[in-house]
């Protein structure tokens, strides 16, 4: 799901149909067609998730993230609505794809970010790239949104060193 929101924020949709397509391939649920207001609430959320991955310190992290919530995320309830077995919503029941994407992604990176670290949220080391990436990795160190921007940048900088 947090893969899915910083593909929506480094290539944002362009339409109601694109969005729920991007959303359904990442295997989310889609209760009823995306129209133009969902378009409208996710773009608008994913401004708010760039000034959240560009924060300069934890506190002003914290301080985005906690209005994500407030905004975004209802009391949690327990359903078992699709059969698939109990679970924990942050939304309200017959919520749309912007309610569900909104409140299911502002409560996954707070709960990524309060148990793994604050830091573990950027954009790519690479000069030509600043993509948006969520660190995921064991040591907590990603530098670049993929091995691509990784690799490029290693050998930008060894023909740098090497014409020095």
């Amino acid at each position: 799901m947090l893969r899915n929101v910083i593909d929506l924020l480094n290539r944002p949709p362009t339409s109601p149909d694109e969005l729920a397509a991007r959303w359904t391939a990442a295997g989310m649920p889609l209760d009823r067609p995306a129209g133009d207001r969902d378009l409208d609430v996710v773009l608008d959320y994913l401004t708010r998730w760039a000034r959240l991955v560009d924060a300069a310190t934890d506190r002003h992290r914290v301080a985005l993230l906690n209005d994500l919530l407030s905004r975004y995320a209802g009391h949690p309830t327990v359903t078992d609505h699709d059969g698939s077995g109990w679970h924990i919503h942050y939304r309200p029941g017959g919520a749309g794809l912007a309610g569900i994407l909104t409140a299911a992604t502002s409560v996954a990176i707070a709960q990524h970010l309060t148990d793994r670290g604050m830091h573990r949220l950027g954009r790519c080391a690479s000069p030509e790239c600043g993509n948006a990436y969520i660190d995921h990795s064991r040591p907590g160190r990603q530098r670049y949104c993929s091995h691509a921007c990784a690799n490029r940048d290693a050998v930008r900088r060894h023909r740098q060193a090497g014409a020095a």
